[in-house]
């Protein structure tokens, strides 16, 4: 038997997953918040045909007994399908939340593994006449896996190894999973040490030249991942507890180039109540604030009787992420490419007055006015939005937009630090937040019903002594 000890570090994130505790009234209110805001991102995905069409082409357990529900479906599938499923259409759209320090991430992501796990727990144990698993239990397990996500991203940096951000995904779904499905503290243990060992996405997909959709499924794909290897701990599998720290051939030497991955911050609920969420638009987040100034400077334009074709040129001010992450010239191949592009999406922004998905599919991709937009556009590195980036008592997220007209028109200009799914902003994002649930679960269910999952997810206490497969065939 081995008797090493594991990691420090990942021991403090089982720990923490597995610390029994309830949490402050406040963060479970945020945890249903973020709850229903990825609930309705999942529904608005369903409209998408590529989103379909891959998941269609990946359910092989269909009618998997006391397999877990697809919100907004009838399919059954078995956890780690479901998992991929949940999570590919949470995060397909780029309208679920998001968390920005050194590395970025969406700590909805887990839900995938979560809600999943949750389910397929929830009908097994009531099948065997035990105790059910409510969904104030998931509440909870949300809260710590946003925790220990968001916290990871504060000091470890990935993106500058063009290693993706989705490897916090596979570790804290690995950990939430193993919780749920009842292993032991030491199981626990041995998942995570499998996800930090198991390989990991580049980024690849996310930067030009191959911006792509996979960048919409890579979250589901890990996800899934992190429920497999908890089940391969609840198999009997061995985990390796020098996984991050042993020499040459564990996780630091090997892929973070000698670094040691750090989660200094004690754990709490930071992250849940810094959460960002994305209203109205589903604008990579670096660029929520410019699209905002967009649209009110579209209104001003309006209002003076200014046409677009009077721009002379654009000077867009924004942070050190965002000149990293999506300044893009020259042809987009893909809405996936498009909607990791500033220049489109202010460029939309100012031409309509608004950024829906549609807008990075054809009509808008071809519109010829978006691409002189773009072109009429510089952008360059605000110091002081990127040292309030990552200043922690600010989390700004900062876009300043100058437009200059031909001849002797005045120019207009638009300064936004803080989006509206920023802390700072909560009393005008809650209800919109509210609105962006409606429009994105129209497609699928009535208005009555709309109303009825709003108010249950409202209904704390209503809400948290809900079995959770009762929750999910609420959602069919």
């Amino acid at each position: 038997m081995d008797t090493r000890e594991f990691d420090s570090l990942i021991q403090k994130i089982v720990e923490h997953i597995y610390t029994p505790r309830r949490s402050s009234d406040g963060a479970r209110t945020m945890a249903r918040y973020a709850l229903l805001d990825s609930i309705g991102c999942a529904l608005a995905a369903l409209g998408n045909p590529s989103c379909c069409n891959l998941l269609n082409a990946t359910t092989f357990s269909q009618n998997y007994n006391n397999g877990a529900r697809i919100p907004g479906t009838r399919t059954v599938l078995a956890p780690v399908e479901a998992a991929f499923h949940i999570g590919t259409l949470i995060r397909w759209l780029e309208f679920n939340d998001t968390w920005l320090a050194q590395e970025w991430g969406h700590p909805s992501d887990n839900l995938g593994a979560i809600l999943a796990v949750a389910d397929w727990m929830s009908r097994e144990q009531q099948r065997q006449g035990l105790a059910e698993l409510h969904m104030g239990d998931v509440l909870e397990v949300m809260i710590r896996s946003y925790e220990v996500h968001g916290v990871l991203c504060l000091e470890n940096c990935f993106n500058a190894l063009g290693i993706d951000h989705v490897i916090f995904v596979k570790v804290v779904s690995a950990a939430a999973a193993s919780y749920l499905m009842g292993l032991e503290h030491e199981q626990a243990l041995n998942a995570v040490s499998n996800a930090f060992i198991d390989g990991h996405a580049l980024r690849t997909y996310r930067h030009a030249p191959n911006a792509g959709t996979r960048k919409s499924w890579a979250a589901g794909d890990a996800s899934a991942r992190g429920v497999q290897l908890a089940l391969f701990s609840r198999a009997g599998e061995m985990g390796y507890p020098s996984a991050l720290s042993a020499s040459k051939w564990g996780f630091n030497d090997a892929l973070f180039r000698g670094q040691a991955l750090s989660m200094s911050r004690v754990l709490g609920e930071y992250v849940i109540n810094n959460i960002l969420f994305k209203v109205p638009n589903p604008a990579e987040y670096h660029a929520q604030t410019a699209v905002e100034a967009a649209i009110g400077l579209h209104a001003q334009m309006r209002a003076q009787g200014i046409g677009i074709d009077a721009i002379e040129r654009i000077q867009i001010h924004t942070q050190k992420p965002a000149m990293q992450i999506i300044n893009k010239r020259g042809h987009l191949n893909n809405p996936a490419d498009r909607d990791h592009c500033l220049q489109y999406m202010v460029a939309v922004a100012l031409l309509t007055g608004d950024l829906t998905s549609a807008d990075f599919e054809a009509p808008m991709a071809d519109n010829a006015q978006v691409e002189e937009l773009r072109r009429k556009m510089h952008c360059e590195e605000c110091p002081t939005f990127t040292a309030n980036y990552y200043a922690e008592d600010k989390r700004s997220i900062g876009n300043r937009l100058k437009i200059h007209f031909r001849g002797t028109t005045p120019a207009l200009e638009a300064t936004l630090e803080y989006p509206l799914g920023h802390r700072l902003r909560r009393a005008e994002c809650f209800p919109l937040l509210l609105e962006k649930f409606r429009r994105n679960a129209a497609e699928h269910y009535q208005p009555e019903r709309i109303l009825a999952l709003e108010n249950l997810i409202g209904d704390a206490a209503r809400l948290e002594t809900l079995p959770v497969h009762a929750f999910m065939s609420a959602l069919i």
